[in-house]
């Protein structure tokens, strides 16, 4: 009687549990949904407002500077305090900010004097916010939810992102016309402020684990040895370090020979109609929400390893397939055909990443201590973030130089040869043989 007893206590308190992490999940997907898309529409209305009262494409392009300056300057900052405070504080107390900034400038503009620089300011603060906020909420993933649950939280946030990068836009436009700039700071600032309220309520306890004991060193609170601690975690832990090169590689690959290509082919040399040339980039998110509801079901069938390995040599040659038409076709194809071919690729290239992105980090978040999981995170995105504009720079000088056509196939054949030689090293076979699975 005692242990029917017991075992009745104990199903209480599993299913008490599993409604306490179905409503974590529910709050976090809430909390994001709001914020994102409110940036987005933000984003698209600020950059549509300063080209049509500028018509300087200089205003735009520095407007798009702001958003990724702070995620090189404070990344590493945010990651070494997302692992020394409360997340719940951080991630709150950003969005809470934001809101109460953007309303501060929402009340100056509509009060005094506006001007283009106002948009640079606030631009830099809410993306500065921002980044502390992505580092303390996504090193909170798993304490917000079980192992069990990782790749869930992370394939529903991919597919959320995913969507505010279509949705977020197209309903800027339309918007547009009926909402001064004026109003959509205010809808910004708002939008914020929910979600402070909504993540205010999440328990960023439930999974937590316990504290490590710390040295008694003075050097161990100090920022540059907590700042050490995330590169040292990282290049000390194979499968980390594996990852960093895989995910260096793939970003390089990637920015050098779509990013720059492909839109100088459609637009340069074949002057799509910009109406087709938006489908065939809308195709790329939709592609990476397919690839982020299906990834669930893939993690069950193949281990995380062996996936980003295939995915990688896939992509590679798949590449090739963007230069294809160029050799084909003698004149510019038909720009039925040119919508069809390039949306099912850039389809298809959404689900690619989406399938290294997300076991990728449910490898680091299973894998690496939440105490310093912040660190390790920030260290990871800074990595990235350097080399993208490297690439983007030297994939639009290559351009000036040989055919565009050449350019795609010497980046899918540069990063194919690096799968060959990195999965061939020992480093590249230990990771393989780790095979870390759900």
């Amino acid at each position: 009687m005692l242990n029917y007893q017991d075992k009745r206590i104990e199903n209480k308190l599993e299913h008490k549990s599993d409604r306490r992490e179905n409503l974590n999940l529910l709050l976090f997907l809430s909390g994001k949904t709001i914020s994102l898309f409110g940036s987005a529409i933000y984003a698209f209305v600020v950059g549509l407002y300063l080209l049509r009262t500028t018509s300087s494409a200089l205003s735009f392009a520095l407007n798009l500077a702001l958003y990724t300056l702070p995620v090189v300057l404070f990344n590493p900052i945010a990651g070494v305090i997302a692992d020394k405070f409360n997340k719940k504080i951080l991630v709150v107390g950003a969005d809470l900010i934001n809101g109460v900034f953007l309303f501060l400038i929402y009340l100056f503009i509509t009060n005094f004097t506006f001007n283009v620089y106002i948009l640079y300011f606030s631009t830099f603060v809410m993306t500065s916010l921002t980044v502390f906020f992505d580092i303390a909420l996504e090193s909170a993933k798993p304490a917000l939810v079980r192992k069990s649950a990782l790749v869930k939280i992370n394939s529903q946030a991919r597919v959320i992102e995913s969507l505010s990068h279509i949705l977020g836009p197209l309903m800027g436009g339309v918007i547009y016309g009926f909402i001064n700039l004026e109003g959509f700071i205010l809808i910004n600032a708002i939008s914020f402020l929910i979600s402070a309220l909504i993540e205010y309520f999440i328990d960023y306890r439930y999974n937590q684990q316990p504290a490590e004991e710390r040295g008694s060193s003075k050097e161990l609170d100090t920022f540059i040895f907590r700042l050490k601690e995330g590169f040292n975690y990282i290049f000390s832990s194979k499968s980390l370090k594996a990852l960093v090169y895989i995910f260096a590689a793939l970003n390089f690959f990637f920015n050098f020979t779509l990013i720059v290509p492909l839109p100088y082919l459609l637009n340069t040399i074949w002057e799509i109609d910009p109406g087709k040339y938006g489908i065939i980039q809308a195709a790329f998110p939709v592609g990476m929400i397919t690839g982020a509801l299906l990834t669930e079901k893939i993690m069950n069938k193949i281990s995380y390893n062996i996936l980003i390995k295939n995915i990688t040599f896939i992509s590679a040659v798949g590449a090739a397939a963007f230069a294809l038409p160029i050799f084909i076709f003698q004149n510019t194809p038909a720009s039925n055909f040119i919508l069809a071919y390039y949306s099912l690729l850039m389809f298809l290239s959404g689900i690619s990443v989406a399938w290294i992105d997300v076991p990728a980090n449910v490898i680091i978040q299973k894998i690496v201590p939440q105490k310093i999981l912040g660190r390790v995170l920030s260290v990871k995105m800074s990595i990235i973030k350097i080399i993208v504009p490297i690439s983007l720079l030297i994939s639009s000088f290559t351009i000036k130089l040989i055919d565009v056509k050449y350019v795609i196939f010497i980046g899918a054949a540069v990063f194919l040869s690096f799968n060959i030689i990195f999965f061939s090293s020992n480093i590249g076979k230990k990771f393989i043989q780790e095979k870390i699975n759900s």
